[in-house]
């Protein structure tokens, strides 16, 4: 093995920097999709990609990251993350995912009639997108409100 592929391998198990493949784990533990399931791995890893890249977008004001400061060359981010904060990304790219749903059966529900899809039953499963989706948004929002107010270096000790 010669020097440059050291250097490669040294830098794929680097434990400074947390890698795309932890949260996408973490997103794929929240989810049920036959959809995700049935992609090739290339598929599989660009619409991943997607979820991360939108879900981080919750994260553009948040003070202790900053979420954009990536390699996606070496599918990386260039800082270690916490756990939570790996929870809380998977968390985002699962609002992306329950948002992309959503838009496919509106699509679905227009395409199809709202007669035909009332009567098949697919309002409920709609009622029950729009509910997820607005829950994992403020679940989202509360989380990082409470982590930022509780970091003491940047609000010293709020007693």
């Amino acid at each position: 093995m010669n020097d440059d592929e050291k250097k490669d391998q040294l830098i794929e198990n680097d434990p400074d920097h947390t890698y795309y493949e932890e949260v996408y784990k973490a997103f794929l533990n929240s989810v049920d999709s036959y959809e995700l399931a049935q992609m090739d791995d290339e598929e599989l890893k660009e619409r991943l990609y997607g979820y991360l890249d939108a879900g981080r977008v919750v994260f553009e004001t948040y003070i202790s990251e900053d979420f954009y400061d990536d390699d996606p060359e070496k599918g990386r981010f260039n800082f270690k993350m916490k756990r939570y904060e790996i929870a809380l990304l998977a968390k985002a790219m699962k609002l992306e995912w329950v948002r992309e749903q959503k838009h496919s059966e509106e699509l679905m529900r227009k395409a199809i009639g709202d007669r035909d899809y009332t009567s098949d039953k697919g309002y409920q499963y709609l009622d029950r997108l729009q509910a997820m989706e607005k829950q994992l948004s403020r679940e989202l929002m509360t989380t990082i409100n409470r982590i930022e107010y509780a970091d003491r270096d940047l609000y010293g000790d709020m007693k």
